[in-house]
């Protein structure tokens, strides 16, 4: 079980240099990316995937 939050809290690393590389620090609702859970981080991150690909 150790293992498995392991690599939600590295994913969600990842994920919020991601978004904070492309200069999001709050998701869309306004809360902090580090309070986030990891499927609103993903959300986000798709979110700012398919804006940039509209470009």
């Amino acid at each position: 079980m150790a293992r498995t939050s392991e690599m939600i809290e590295k994913r969600k690393e990842k994920l919020i240099e991601e978004l904070l590389s492309r200069n999001v620090y709050k998701t869309s609702d306004k809360q902090h990316l580090y309070d986030a859970p990891l499927q609103t981080l993903e959300h986000e991150y798709m979110l700012i995937l398919k804006k940039e690909a509209g470009r």
